[in-house]
């Protein structure tokens, strides 16, 4: 069960990257995946390449994909619905970054998002109670660089 977890994660936190670049998943230091273009992010989806060969293993597929809304139409990937709305959330986060902005979310879960010059704060609440936060950092051409969330130990960051 943490697998799935641990994969939720990346995907959700693939959100944060930044068109024509290619960012590295990483999960507790382990290299999962990449996402070699972040387009989709706009249509609320995410599609990752998982250029790991255990994880490809657990998987069962070559692809994972992590989105709100439609469905996209991806052959060989594992599919992950966004259900508390954070791909939108993240996205305004990259394209707006809002000084402060709550997003209320179905079933008493919240998103607040914070940003201050080149750097995005958020906090995830469910009923009331922090479950989980992280940290969105931009370049100096304020562009996404890397992302780095806490309790889930996911670490995105564009490919050097």
């Amino acid at each position: 069960m943490k697998i799935k977890t641990a994969f939720t994660a990346f995907i959700f936190s693939s959100t944060l990257l930044y068109a024509g670049e290619s960012y590295i998943i990483k999960y507790n230091g382990i290299t999962l995946g990449e996402i070699e273009n972040i387009n989709t992010i706009q249509n609320l989806y995410l599609n990752a390449k998982a250029t790991n060969p255990f994880v490809r293993l657990i998987l069962g597929k070559s692809r994972y994909v992590f989105y709100d809304g439609v469905k996209p139409k991806i052959a060989d990937a594992k599919f992950r619905r966004d259900k508390n709305k954070l791909l939108f959330a993240l996205k305004e986060a990259i394209n707006h970054r809002p000084k402060h902005r709550i997003f209320n979310i179905k079933g008493n879960k919240k998103l607040i998002v914070e940003c201050s010059q080149k750097i995005c704060r958020y906090k995830y609440y469910k009923h009331g109670k922090f479950k989980d936060s992280g940290v969105i950092e931009f370049d100096q051409n304020d562009t996404f660089y890397k992302l780095t969330e806490k309790n889930a130990h996911v670490v995105i960051q564009r490919k050097k």
